[in-house]
């Protein structure tokens, strides 16, 4: 009979694979906020720094909101978008994507 691998040694070789699991939704959070309006190197820069930082519900209350944007038919501003983000009562949501909105413009 084979030895159970450790638990440490278990989790090293299932990280990959879910570290790969961010990608597509990073690409569809970045693709919601250019189709609201914001630049695309800023909208990236920003979804690769949310999806390293939120779980996977509060990524989709942003792009249900990038979405609502879009709808309104209003153009996106980084300040504007910032604004709407902290109306969603969610402290963690706000500190992250004000961080990186601060970050993206500067290096975007």
């Amino acid at each position: 009979m084979r030895a159970p691998i450790p638990l440490p040694m278990l989790l090293m070789l299932m990280l990959p694979p879910l570290a790969g699991c961010a990608q597509p939704f990073e690409g569809r959070v970045a693709a919601r906020l250019t189709a609201a309006g914001l630049s695309r190197p800023i909208a990236e820069c920003m979804a690769e720094r949310w999806v390293d930082r939120l779980s996977v519900r509060q990524l989709q209350k942003i792009s249900a909101l990038a979405d609502d944007l879009k709808r309104e038919g209003k153009g996106l501003t980084v300040a504007g978008f910032v604004a709407r983000v902290r109306r969603l009562d969610d402290p963690e949501i706000g500190e992250v994507v004000t961080g990186s909105t601060i970050i993206c413009a500067l290096t975007a």
